[in-house]
Order: C-alpha cells, then sequence, then structure tokens
C-alpha cells in the first residue's frame, strides 16, 4: 500500500514542478516593482527573475523557489535593508539564491545578515554581501546548503554556522575549452572570497599562484571550512 502511495504521489509532484512559472521583478515592465511581492504572489518551485536596480526591502522567501538577480544592463540587482534585520531570510528548504548585491541588515548580534539561512538544502551562490552584521549567518538545525562562488565584503562577522554538513565550496560546470579539460583532469572546485582572509597577512597564502588559498578558511569555530578560498573577488 505504502509503495503504491509513493508511485501516484511522484508524477503529482513532477507535474507540480513542470508547470513553474517565471515571475519578473524590475523598475519598470516586470511583473512586480518589489521582490517580497513576487514572493508572497509565487507558488512552489517558480522562478523569480530580479532586474538590476535597488530594492529597499527586507527578502523573507518562505518556498521553495529561484531567486535569481539579473544583470539588465546596470549591474546586478542590489538590495538594502537600511539597517534593519537580515536582507534576506531563507526559512524554505531547496531554495536558490544567486546573482544579487546583499547589503544593510541591521546590527542586532542575534542573527542580523546578508543572507541568513534557517532550512535545509538550499544553494546560495554567485552574490556579492557586503557591509552587514553577519555576511553570512546558519542557524541550528540547518543542515546540507552549499555556498559557493560568493564575495563576502566588509561584514562585521563574515560568516556563522551552527548547522550542520553545510558546504562552503563546491564544482561548477565550465563551457568552452575549459569543460573540454574537465572531462581529463575533473570538474573545477571553487569557494568563496572573504575580505578578511585574502591577504598574506591574514593566512591566505598562493605560492603556486592559483588564485586560491593556499590553506582553508575556517568557518567559525569549525568543524565548516572552505577548502577553495579565493584571493580575489568572483563576481
Amino acid at each position: 500500500m505504502r509503495a503504491c502511495l509513493i508511485l501516484i504521489l511522484i508524477p503529482i509532484l513532477v507535474l507540480g514542478y513542470a508547470n513553474a512559472s517565471k515571475i519578473t521583478v524590475g523598475p519598470k515592465d516586470a511583473d512586480y516593482s518589489r521582490i517580497q511581492q513576487a514572493i508572497d504572489n509565487s507558488s512552489q518551485g517558480d522562478i523569480i527573475e530580479v532586474q538590476s536596480g535597488v530594492y529597499r526591502e527586507n527578502v523573507h522567501v518562505l518556498k521553495t523557489l529561484t531567486l535569481q538577480g539579473i544583470d539588465s544592463g546596470n549591474g546586478s540587482p542590489v538590495v538594502d535593508a537600511g539597517g534593519s534585520g537580515s536582507v534576506i531570510s531563507i526559512t524554505s528548504n531547496g531554495t536558490i539564491v544567486e546573482g544579487f548585491n546583499i547589503t544593510g541588515s541591521g546590527g542586532c548580534g542575534c542573527g542580523n545578515a546578508g543572507i541568513k539561512i534557517a532550512s535545509s538544502n538550499n544553494i546560495v551562490q554567485s552574490n556579492i554581501i557586503r557591509e552587514n552584521k553577519y555576511g553570512i549567518y546558519i542557524q541550528s538545525g540547518a543542515e546540507n546548503n552549499t555556498i559557493l562562488s560568493n564575495d563576502l565584503l566588509e561584514n562585521e562577522i563574515t560568516v556563522s554556522d551552527s548547522g550542520r554538513n553545510n558546504r562552503w565550496n563546491g564544482s561548477v560546470p565550465a563551457e568552452g575549452l575549459q569543460g573540454l579539460m574537465e572531462l581529463i583532469s575533473g570538474p573545477r572546485v571553487i569557494g568563496n572570497h572573504y575580505s578578511d582572509y585574502d591577504e598574506e597577512s591574514e593566512g591566505c597564502n598562493d605560492t603556486n599562484q592559483d588564485k586560491i588559498c593556499d590553506k582553508p578558511r575556517m568557518i567559525g569555530s569549525g568543524p565548516g571550512r572552505d577548502n577553495f578560498p579565493s584571493v580575489s573577488s568572483m563576481n
């Protein structure tokens, strides 16, 4: 009986995500002008594309979504919380957040952050996270999140990870000639760039000049660590 129920549910779930919609956010000629409006009116699995512009709001991701910043001509979209709360809070599982310039969290040591994660199996990649209380803050109980290819710049506390099995580096697909080379050498593995760990005086040596620090960047007091911290900005 249980096996039959699983077989019935699988096509329903697949069909639901196959019907995912693309929603646009932008200053003009978009579905919504604010990111939170788009999230509130979205469905599970939707893709929300945010165009260039400055969005002064606190964003709460309460559903499984792809939240994607798009350079529509004026750079990555900026999300600015104006000094209050966390800029982007992720409380849904399986969410993707990428392509944003994230700044202006509140100053509370209670976890105000550029990106605050209180859920599991999310991907946070290719963002610029600048001048927040915490750059990225992962709450206790949040696990199996992947954080890679982000620039964490001039945050008061760069990262805090109280969760489990969160990955601070990973492989990314390459294109063209680099993609062909990966068939021989394997996929390229990258981490993140940290402004408090990109100079020799901070412990980041690059003796083989591969643009990766020779030693991992520890995440707080551990056990999390980024094995491939970048010497320079990635976005």
